[in-house]
């Protein structure tokens, strides 16, 4: 029989299913949620993950001589208006940093102190402040230099020296006077900025130089300015070691002057520390240049005449009885001369000086009578115009690139009236130039 059911009995509720927006809002999510994933995932991998690796060939080497590099960098500094290149002030700010605080800010005069002991000042020229100036904050490169009392700045700087056989007369101090020279040089050489250029240049009738073209004031480059500069007129015993110029290593290539030669070429000079480009020049020499005029063809065929004729003249001469009588008179006069020149030179002996040296070669001796020899009869250079060709031998070498003309300063050793005419003719032809006058003190 059919179950009854109770009609007032409360039925049972059925369960109802998920709608279909819910599911689409957590499909939706969980999508959102991989794809994050994989998004932060690939963005985190590509800023960390490590940079390729790129392979390069290196540059084939260039073989460079050592001992070339060095004369490179130098070059191309002076080329640059001296422009320090970053490699050369590292390697020697250690030594500019070892020198006092004193040398560089207090008195520059003190950086170096050469003078000539015991040579008072007899007349002297504007003191000029020179092409760099003379206030504090010296440069790396810049050196101030005290060249017998003249004061300079200068960062390319020639020392130019006198070696003519004058140098060394009595009046002038002697041998010893010229060694002094010599050594208060090596006193200005090292104290030289080791940033700074230098070179040494000595005259006479050619020229000799310390190195091929400037160099860096290194102490390598300055240790050996010593031995360089001795042996000039440098007494071994009762010897001269070396007389005037002997390495004539050097030829100023703007000589274009016509010239026969002369005896004191200090237009050589110059005209060396000219084409090294030097902006500070020193010089200290006891006079006026001996510059020759050029000697044409037909000067020399006049010359050959002179001393054909000269010969035969001669001749005539010793076979007279005037001529025989005049030579027996001179050769006395020489003998008696000769007697006197032994006796002074054996007192220089037993001081240890060599026989007495004069410009000229034998000075005082009597003169031979009769005909004399022909000589070359060319005229010599003017001081004018030795100054004027300087001029411009400057203008050729330094306003080719606008680079400002040199300092030139002169130190006259005893010079006499008409080298201090000249050596004051030279100062007015340089801007910012010095000159002065020294003397050998007096003998008590």
């Amino acid at each position: 029989m059919p179950e009854s059911v109770d009609p007032s009995a409360p039925r049972p509720r059925r369960k109802k299913g998920r709608s279909t927006l819910f599911w689409v809002i957590v499909i939706s999510a969980a999508v959102h949620v991989v794809i994050g994933v994989v998004v932060g995932s690939w963005t985190i991998y590509k800023y960390t993950r490590p940079p390729e690796a790129i392979f390069e060939s290196p540059p084939p080497a260039v073989k460079v001589p050592p001992q070339n590099i060095e004369y490179r960098v130098q070059m191309q500094q002076m080329q640059r208006e001296s422009t320090r290149p970053q490699n050369q002030i590292s390697a020697q700010v250690d030594q500019l940093l070892n020198q006092r605080v004193s040398n560089v800010a207090g008195n520059v005069s003190a950086m170096v102190t050469p003078a000539l002991a015991g040579t008072p000042v007899v007349s002297t020229g504007r003191r000029g402040t020179g092409r760099i100036g003379g206030g504090a904050g010296i440069g790396f490169g810049v050196s101030a230099v005290n060249f017998f009392g003249i004061e300079k700045q200068g960062e390319r700087v020639v020392f130019i020296v006198d070696a003519g056989a004058s140098m060394v007369e009595e009046k002038r101090g002697d041998f010893p006077g010229y060694d002094r020279v010599k050594a208060e040089l090596v006193s200005m050489v090292d104290g030289l900025s080791p940033g700074t250029f230098f070179n040494i240049v000595v005259f006479e009738r050619q020229v000799d130089v310390y190195l091929p073209e400037l160099r860096v004031a290194t102490q390598d480059n300055k240790a050996g300015v010593r031995k360089w500069i001795e042996p000039y007129w440098k007494l071994e015993g009762s010897k001269i070691q070396q007389r005037g110029t002997f390495r004539k290593n050097y030829e100023p290539k703007m000589v274009d002057w016509p010239s026969d030669g002369g005896s004191s070429r200090l237009d050589l000079a110059l005209t060396t520390a000219f084409e090294m480009r030097a902006d500070l020049i020193f010089i200290i020499t006891d006079g006026t240049p001996s510059v020759q005029e050029g000697w044409t063809a037909a000067d020399q065929a006049a010359f050959d005449r002179e001393k054909a004729s000269y010969t035969a003249e001669r001749a005539r001469y010793e076979a007279s009885a005037k001529g025989r009588q005049e030579i027996a008179a001179y050769e006395k006069k020489r003998e008696a001369w000769q007697k006197a020149r032994s006796a002074a030179n054996a007192e220089r002996a037993k001081r240890g000086l060599p026989p007495e040296v004069k410009e000229g070669g034998n000075y005082g001796a009597p003169s031979m009578p009769g005909p004399h020899p022909p000589y070359r009869k060319t005229g010599r250079y003017s001081g004018d115009e030795i100054v004027a060709n300087l001029r411009r031998l400057a203008a050729l070498n330094y306003g080719s690139d606008n680079r400002e003309w040199p300092t030139v300063n002169v130190v006259g050793y005893s010079a006499d009236d008409g080298g201090q005419a000249f050596i004051r003719k030279l100062d007015a032809g340089f801007p910012n130039s010095s000159w002065r006058n020294i003397v050998r003190p007096s003998t008590p």
